[in-house]
């Protein structure tokens, strides 16, 4: 079977998505596939690279000083590459990667690829729309505003009518209070996402994150414990055990999850069955809601003072270094990293 491995990307999450990728293919059944892969610089350049020197390349967190693309040959026939291929795994986060614009075009050429269809990963990249379709299935959030900045540079809140309102900070003061959260509505690995305990520093964050997206997500700020779940399949879904982030420091930064080794996760949750039973039922609806396929993870929010669970987001192409929570919660389950691979492979064919 011809396999096609894409890792990289011109997203904020490229380092991480190669970390991904060579936890994959040191897991990987080898004798199983005849196996291409792909690296995409920060450019948007695509390059065949080899395996052997990328696996044992450890400088992925330094992609402006490592080797990674010493020797790799730039595709010239980006398409015909695709469409040569049996089954494309994109192991990309992020914008360009898990945000539906590579999945178009492997819909456009017709071969099957690992992870949600085109819409569905477009609406859960995107924590403003994945807050409104979810909203109408029933999952319960916490109290958000979302703000633009317009094409002129002007922040504005828009409200469910899309209405415009531009005394930003004031729509904040009145509707969550402080401490909020700020979050860019297309990123991910918590890149573009800040805690902002006063009015004094609003403005400072809000630029911040806008330089991530111009859709940005504000949340109140709640006392909550972490939780996530893995969904794989796509008519029969499967549900793993719930799974608790501890965090070294006040959230789950990016740092924190993969340069902070004083970071736990702990499968299962230290959490009530009922309340692990009811998030496994919200993931399931979550995915279906979004019209998932393959695989995600779905994190929520368990709130410290009246137990309510809050959906916080649905990552449709999770991490897959040594360290993620997917082929952790995955592996909980009796399924192993390898056979995990297989099984998201059988499920893109199974697909197209």
């Amino acid at each position: 079977m011809k396999l096609l491995i894409i890792c990289g990307g011109q997203s904020t999450e490229h380092v991480v998505s190669r970390m991904s990728c060579a936890s994959v293919l040191k897991n990987i059944h080898k004798d199983k596939y005849e196996i291409t892969l792909v690296g995409i610089d920060l450019t948007g350049r695509w390059y065949t690279l080899d395996i052997d020197q990328f696996i044992y390349n450890e400088d992925h967190k330094n992609p402006e000083k490592d080797i990674w693309l010493d020797e790799a040959k730039e595709v010239e026939d980006i398409y015909g590459l695709i469409k040569s291929q049996d089954v494309v795994f994109p192991v990309l986060h992020g914008k360009y990667g898990e945000d539906g614009t590579i999945q178009g075009l492997f819909e456009l050429a017709k071969t099957p690829y690992v992870g949600c269809r085109t819409m569905g990963s477009a609406i859960a990249m995107d924590k403003i729309y994945t807050k409104k379709v979810l909203e109408t299935a029933g999952i319960p959030q916490v109290k958000s505003l979302y703000v633009k900045q317009r094409y002129d540079g002007e922040f504005v809140v828009v409200d469910k009518q899309f209405n415009e309102r531009k005394d930003v900070l004031e729509v904040v003061k009145e509707k969550l209070g402080f401490p909020i959260f700020m979050k860019a509505s297309s990123s991910g690995s918590s890149v573009g996402c800040y805690r902002v305990d006063n009015e004094e520093d609003f403005y400072d964050k809000l630029n911040e994150a806008g330089s991530y997206d111009r859709k940005i997500v504000i949340e109140e700020c709640i006392d909550c414990i972490e939780l996530e779940t893995a969904v794989l399949g796509n008519d029969d879904i499967m549900v793993s055990r719930v799974g608790q982030i501890m965090p070294h420091g006040e959230f789950y930064t990016f740092e924190s999850k993969y340069e902070d080794e004083e970071s736990k996760t702990c499968i299962p949750a230290l959490v009530d069955n009922d309340i692990q039973e009811q998030i496994r039922e919200y993931a399931v609806k979550v995915f279906k809601a979004i019209d998932g396929h393959g695989l995600s993870r779905v994190d929520f929010f368990l709130d410290k003072k009246t137990n309510k669970i809050y959906l916080n987001e649905i990552n449709t192409m999770p991490g897959f270094t040594k360290i993620s929570m997917y082929p952790q919660l995955m592996a909980d389950s009796d399924i192993g990293y390898s056979d995990l691979i297989d099984k998201l492979i059988d499920l893109a064919l199974e697909v197209h």
